[in-house]
């Protein structure tokens, strides 16, 4: 199946819901062989123009690496991609018809689906890992900071890369698991790339961050306490960033989900099966540091979504008072 269990006309009222999503959001089985093109007689398939709203991260590799090898362009999808640095503007981007896919976290599309904007998740995309190169989150703190688990977080600054958001609701979840008070917290928001030097100067006790920042971090002399994601969503390979889009430009094209998870598939397919492509990817098309890239672990690239991950974040958007209500999780969910 596709949908695992486990792992497992845009109005004026519209576009006001979605620039309130941007500030009150800051944070991405083998599927059936595509249709033929409309109308039947097995002919060839109509080509579908999608600019894919992603960071230049190790996360979009895999979509970046089915690009080059062909295997979107073998679905009739000619995929290119434009900068989008998080969820939220995601959803901007696919409303304003800038975009027609996007990546991000799950808290974005949740927000902007239980405000009525017409988004939703079309495919998996990373998933969290717990490998001998280490897990893909992870909070660190310095070496004689006394803090040796989350419950020592207690009353302790912590740096994320955005509020109100997973990276908010991890940090919480994993202290209130580890038996302290999450109330305590004084999480402060700051970019990945500034976290580690804001944890050297003492500016911060705590940092909560991704590979390959973590790896960074560790080279530095940081030491990890745990990976919250996995202590939040009680799952080590939870799936937590996702591809979504408009439903508009879904129903305006029938088909282009099925032969998107087809060609994402096959790249992710690609991608655990070449592992050290992947990291000549990193270097080649996203420019980052090789030594950084070799320390860090090859994302876990998904098409599955993770229903309990939906879920499980759509209840900390509304136990944190970031949403009223949240939609159901099939409602999220493109057919």
């Amino acid at each position: 199946m596709f949908i695992q269990r486990r792992m497992n006309r845009i109005s004026l009222a519209t576009l006001a819901l979605v620039a309130a999503l941007a500030t009150a959001t800051g944070c991405s089985s083998t599927p059936e062989p595509a249709p033929a093109s409309p109308g039947g007689g097995g002919g060839e398939m109509e080509t579908i123009d999608i600019v894919a709203g992603v960071a230049a991260s190790m996360s979009s590799l895999s979509l970046l690496m089915g690009i080059e090898q062909g295997f979107f362009e073998e679905q009739g999808l000619n995929v290119t991609t434009a900068p989008v640095g998080t969820g939220s503007a995601g959803v901007t981007g696919l409303i304003n018809g800038e975009i027609q896919v996007a990546l991000g976290g799950l808290s974005g599309t949740i927000t902007a689906a239980s405000q009525g904007i017409p988004v939703v998740f079309v495919s998996g995309g990373i998933a969290d890992q717990d490998g001998p190169e280490g897990t893909w989150y992870s909070t660190l703190v310095a070496p004689d900071s006394g803090i040796e688990s989350f419950a020592d977080l207690e009353g302790k600054s912590v740096a994320i890369n955005s509020l109100n958001c997973c990276w908010d609701f991890w940090t919480r979840e994993a202290v209130e698991a580890d038996g302290g008070d999450a109330s305590t917290l004084k999480l402060v928001q700051l970019p990945f790339a500034q976290q580690a030097t804001a944890l050297a100067s003492g500016q911060v006790d705590a940092i909560t961050t991704q590979q390959p920042f973590a790896a960074q971090a560790e080279l530095e002399g940081f030491v990890s306490i745990g990976d919250p994601a996995a202590i939040a969503y009680d799952n080590p390979e939870n799936g937590n960033t996702n591809y979504f889009m408009a439903t508009s430009f879904i129903d305006a094209n029938p088909g282009v989900v099925e032969r998107w998870r087809a060609a994402l598939q096959k790249s992710a397919d690609y991608a655990a099966a070449n592992p050290e492509e992947v990291r000549k990817a990193a270097v080649s098309i996203v420019s980052l540091d090789p030594a950084l890239v070799a320390a860090a672990p090859v994302p876990n690239f998904v098409v599955d979504l993770d229903l309990d991950a939906i879920e499980k974040e759509a209840g900390w958007l509304v136990d944190y008072g970031v949403i009223p209500k949240a939609a159901a999780v099939e409602d999220m969910i493109a057919p």
